[in-house]
């Protein structure tokens, strides 16, 4: 009889028990006027059946499962009494819990929205209906993720969190093999590390068998002592990251004898525009660089990729032989395994540490400082080489999740919401 409204507003459940059901409508606010049939109860006191009818109690819940407009539930809920007792009690309630004034549904529909890491506490307030504390507390009260167990390969790394935590870096950890969240810790400190992977059985932490890390010494340290049975491997991305970093210094150290304000004989502006306007040719794969006609303002034509390297090549030798000695370890890094990388490895170290360049010959001592765990980055799980590349993700959705919540004070709402909102199967409880 009322099938179209009960599915409109998710109210099937109860088909087969309402007694009456009336709409209307006050401005942008629907209400449902709901009275369901006569369930005969007893007494839990004397077991008097049936207590006698002592009439209806009006109870107004928010129903917000239409985006389209404002909709409550105006309940008429039957109360009865036993003469025995004098004990007055409700007919079941089937559309929120005691003291509550917002529906089951409504709740699960505000915890599914937040699911989506882009929808923050507020807007799904706004959206539903609700205050924001109401939203807060409903996700406090039914969200509550639990560590995952430790997998055989695990991702280390940190994520700034400045805004919400005493601590300016929360600590993240990921299963390589699943991409999931194990946990997120407050602080990267090694004590605190230390301390919580030491509260895991010890049997949990000698199944890990590799720890993949960025070349934070803490974490090398606690990987280390908490993981016996494990190796350590240093993230690719990071010593690339690194030596770009290095090539860019080099560059702009070049560019600057070039400058139009410099005094110096060898000032060239050309040399000067060109090294600043092309720059991302030092730091970025060259098969990823625009294959077409790149416009050269100064120049006043398009030239292909190709020339543009070979004019910035020709500008300066050191130039020349730091981007050689680039892409030397890059083409290393992509072609090398395991097994044959020992040799090519140690001469580029070499190469690295006699550069005329100081900061290559840091980032040489850098690569012989953590040859053995850079060599262990080669090593192959599954026909995937182990990297940190998977919680580099994770790390890009969680700054997402900071971005949009502008901020979470409470670090273990901020956890809770990260675990639930990326591993999407924290299970949904009532505590």
């Amino acid at each position: 009889m009322y099938d179209n409204i009960t599915k409109l507003y998710k109210l099937e459940n109860i088909n087969s028990k309402i007694e009456s059901l009336d709409t209307t409508i006050d401005g942008e606010v629907l209400t449902l006027h709901l009275k369901l049939l006569k369930d005969n109860i007893n007494c839990p006191q004397c077991q008097t059946y049936p207590m006698y009818f002592h009439g209806f109690r009006l109870k107004k819940l928010i129903h917000s499962v239409s985006l389209e407009h404002q909709v409550k539930i105006a309940y008429y809920a039957r109360h009865n009494r036993c003469k025995t007792f004098n004990k007055t009690i409700y007919e079941t309630n089937p559309f929120n819990q005691v003291y509550e004034r917002i529906s089951l549904k409504t709740k699960l529909s505000i915890l599914n929205h937040l699911k989506d890491i882009h929808h923050n506490f507020a807007d799904t307030a706004k959206l539903f209906n609700v205050s924001s504390q109401s939203v807060i507390n409903i996700f406090d009260k039914h969200i509550d993720a639990h560590p995952r167990k430790l997998g055989e390969v695990i991702s280390i790394d940190e994520v700034f969190t400045n805004k919400m935590n005493k601590y300016k870096y929360a600590c993240v950890i990921l299963d390589f093999n699943t991409s999931k969240i194990i946990d997120i810790i407050a602080t990267r400190h090694k004590n605190y590390l230390t301390e919580y992977f030491f509260r895991i059985p010890r049997e949990e932490r000698l199944g890990v068998k590799a720890v993949v890390i960025d070349m934070w010494l803490t974490y090398y340290d606690v990987a280390k002592f908490c993981f016996p049975n494990a190796f350590i491997a240093i993230d690719s991305f990071h010593i690339i990251k690194n030596l770009n970093e290095a090539i860019k210094q080099i560059r702009i150290q070049i560019q600057r004898k070039y400058d139009q304000d410099s005094s110096r004989l060898e000032y060239n502006d050309m040399y000067y525009y060109m090294l600043k306007k092309f720059h991302y040719f030092f730091v970025k794969d060259y098969e990823n660089i625009y294959d077409g006609k790149i416009r050269v303002y100064k120049m006043k034509g398009y030239w292909h990729k190709s020339e543009i390297l070979s004019y910035l090549l020709k500008i300066d030798n050191s130039l020349t032989k730091a981007y050689r000695l680039k892409e030397a370890y890059r083409v290393f890094n992509l072609t090398a395994s395991f097994n044959d990388c020992d040799e090519r490895l140690d001469e580029l170290i070499t190469e690295f540490r006699n550069s005329e360049f100081e900061i290559y010959r840091t980032f040489g001592q850098t690569l012989n400082t953590w040859r053995d765990s850079i060599k262990n980055s080669f090593i192959r799980i599954d026909v995937r080489r182990i990297s940190n590349g998977p919680i580099e993700s994770i790390n890009n959705k969680i700054k997402t999740i900071i971005k949009n919540s502008n901020g979470i004070r409470y670090f273990y709402r901020f956890r809770n919401k990260v675990l639930y909102s990326i591993n999407k199967d924290v299970p949904i409880t009532n505590k």
